[in-house]
């Protein structure tokens, strides 16, 4: 499957590493400073509360991810002469892609909560207080902003990288850059911020290894989604005020419950996503095992 992400790396014609790694950075900086720009006047067009805007709940949230994603796709096939499945928009089992996506993120999410709630380090309390339309607007957010990351990430940055640096160095560099973008969370520590490195890695080498940017945005979709508004935890150390349940931590288990920052702050999601990098690792490998016999 990694001929795929293959495929779209040496479909690129450009020789030049320095235009190889400028261009796409320049890009990717555009984006994000138009994605935070765009979110200003959307909050006057449509009235949104400050607690809305912070609970990704707000309609200019909704607006903006979905504007900044068709942006990027926009700009980075125009400037970089891509089409559309070179950045991982594979037209092939679109549904099907996303469906097991869906399936591994709600895995991915739930393995750890039922862990840390099995270890005794949160108490759980069933809230409800959120309306089902709420709930729908703030999951059709998160398709966006799960999409709109990884196409930054892994999408475009992880394509160009990869023909400069290999695909390992590339790999850790941009899930360290990954882990940039969260520096100024609330709460953030030393935990927290090996698990969001760590997030990165596992979601470029699942990239790598299929090929599918269907498959990791629907990933990081529903890990946002389920932490923030159906269990209750805080967001990468967001709180999102309404949900379906609420996980409080335990007081003197903050290593494993995650403690304020919520459950990426949590020792058990850093073996999960250890677990899940190294079974994708295995798996990269047996394949690359087959091709070579």
């Amino acid at each position: 499957m990694t001929d795929k992400f293959q495929s779209y790396a040496d479909s690129i014609q450009e020789k030049n590493k320095f235009k190889l790694l400028l261009i796409p950075i320049l890009v990717v900086i555009l984006i994000m400073f138009i994605n935070q720009l765009l979110i200003l006047p959307l909050i006057l067009i449509f009235n949104d509360s400050l607690k809305e805007i912070l609970s990704f709940s707000g309609t200019s949230n909704l607006v903006n991810e979905i504007l900044s994603l068709f942006l990027s796709i926009f700009l980075m096939t125009k400037i970089s002469k891509l089409k559309t499945e070179q950045l991982g928009f594979s037209k092939d089992n679109i549904a099907f892609s996303y469906l097991k996506g869906t399936l591994f993120g709600i895995l991915q999410i739930f393995s750890v909560f039922f862990i840390i709630f099995g270890l005794k380090a949160i108490d759980v309390y069933y809230i409800g207080d959120i309306s089902i339309l709420i709930l729908i607007k703030v999951f059709i957010f998160f398709v966006f902003q799960g999409l709109f990351e990884e196409i930054l990430f892994r999408g475009y940055l992880m394509l160009f990288f990869s023909k400069v640096m290999g695909i390992k160095f590339t790999i850790i560099l941009l899930s360290f850059l990954f882990t940039c973008i969260h520096l100024f969370n609330s709460n953030l520590n030393i935990v927290g911020l090996i698990n969001i490195f760590l997030s990165g890695v596992t979601f470029s080498l699942i990239y790598y290894y299929t090929g599918s940017l269907w498959v990791v945005g629907a990933m990081h979709t529903l890990w946002n989604f389920i932490l923030g508004f159906i269990v209750g935890s805080q967001v990468s150390g967001i709180i999102t005020y309404n949900s379906v349940f609420f996980s409080i931590p335990v007081e003197n288990k903050d290593l494993i419950s995650g403690g304020v920052f919520g459950f990426e702050a949590s020792i058990v999601t850093t073996i999960v996503e250890l677990t899940i990098s190294l079974f994708v690792i295995y798996l990269i490998k047996k394949e690359k095992n087959k091709i070579n016999f």
